[in-house]
């Protein structure tokens, strides 16, 4: 992907779900860890970011992720890690992307639910950069096509 020219690379696949890592942190540093630490190595090598994605509450094993080098983490699961907590801790060292719920206010939401939580994410990790809106996870099939437009007006609008 690096010869052929992307301009990050973006590394999927969940670590956990709502409830914490779905192996322990034990396994996690044994058979995962390395493998995302020499992918963030050979982006670094190339001069190309590493984003990870992983849905859930990551919590217990975040430290070792943030460690890797990664440039970015997508998306800070709303009910399951607190954006703001996560921007205060690690805002200084990696790009947050994320956080409008794509579970609840994306799909079934009104206009003023969408504009609020977009707020939310903004007012939670926008200050001093380092920080990307988007939903929290992608824009499935389920969003209504009207609140993707609402969440973009929105956070071009929102000091």
């Amino acid at each position: 992907m690096i010869e052929i020219g992307v301009d990050v690379l973006f590394v999927t696949d969940d670590y956990a779900d709502n409830h914490g890592p779905i192996m322990s942190p034990k396994f996690f540093r044994e058979f995962e860890l390395p493998y995302l630490k020499e992918i963030v190595n050979i982006g670094k090598k190339n001069g190309i970011p590493v984003l990870k994605h992983s849905d859930g509450n990551l919590y217990p094993i975040l430290d070792d992720i943030i460690n890797t080098g990664i440039s970015g983490l997508h998306p800070i699961e709303p009910g399951a890690m607190d954006l703001a907590d996560v921007k205060e801790k690690y805002g200084d060292r990696i790009c947050l992307l994320g956080n409008v719920d794509c579970r609840y206010v994306l799909p079934y939401g009104s206009e003023e639910d969408v504009r609020k939580d977009v707020r939310r994410c903004i007012d939670a990790a926008a200050k001093g950069g380092g920080f990307i809106l988007t939903s929290s996870n992608s824009l499935h099939a389920n969003c209504k096509i009207e609140n993707i437009y609402t969440m973009i007006d929105e956070a071009r609008k929102y000091p």
